[in-house]
């Protein structure tokens, strides 16, 4: 599904050339900064929804992103996303079966992570438009589970207990916008999220490596 997505995308993004031709070719040149004039600032915040595939199972990331968009061409701000789906690993269940537990329920990965965010616009004044989001921060991942006491304690009895740790997180990505109204942009792109290596039992070093694709809807003055 991922690679349908990623393709329909870099078709879109194709067919939106013309347009971003016809509104950028008789512009005036240029620079990072503008062209000379004061300096255009504003301000936007947008809830994020992406499917992506954790330990070989499809997941859904919920998140929120915003910042200060600087001269219609690039926001400076802060990201996040967090797993909202369950994700079960037998293998991580049968670690901590062999090491004396009695589980009452199937562990579940648990993760969030995000950091500094740095979104470049391509042809800002084409109602249909690229963005180049990147995300650099951290996160947490862990597993949760419940467990039952000791023997001789009450068996209906639990308690929940984890296996943890931080991570490293830098996630580039591709988005096509569209100008929907003056306040609203709504994009729909994928990412690839890179991190450190995961340090937890019956988990592989690169389990959080992965294509995000999704949807965003952004508000605020552009």
């Amino acid at each position: 599904m991922l690679s349908r997505f990623l393709h329909t995308l870099v078709l879109l993004t194709i067919a939106s050339i013309p347009a971003i031709s016809q509104h950028t070719d008789d512009a005036p040149m240029r620079t990072l900064l503008g062209d000379g004039r004061e300096l255009h600032h504003g301000g936007w915040g947008a809830l994020t929804s992406h499917h992506t595939r954790l330990l070989e199972k499809d997941a859904l990331l919920v998140g929120a992103r915003g910042g200060w968009l600087i001269n219609h061409r690039v926001t400076i701000g802060f990201a996040g996303h967090g797993l909202v789906t369950p994700v079960g690993n037998v293998a991580y269940d049968a670690h901590v079966q062999a090491q004396g537990e009695v589980l009452r329920s199937k562990s579940s990965l648990q993760m969030g992570y995000g950091g500094l965010f740095i979104e470049p616009v391509i042809a800002y004044r084409s109602p249909l438009h690229v963005s180049l989001p990147l995300i650099v921060g951290a996160g947490g991942v862990g597993y949760g589970y419940t467990s039952r006491l000791p023997e001789g304690a009450d068996p209906q009895s639990g308690y929940r207990t984890s296996d943890a740790q931080a991570f490293f997180v830098v996630e580039p990505g591709i988005e096509l916008e569209l100008n929907v109204i003056p306040l609203v942009r709504v994009g729909i792109g994928a990412s690839y999220r890179y991190t450190s290596d995961v340090d937890l039992p019956a988990t592989a070093k690169d389990a959080l490596h992965g294509i995000n694709a999704g949807l965003t809807v952004k508000v605020g003055c552009f």
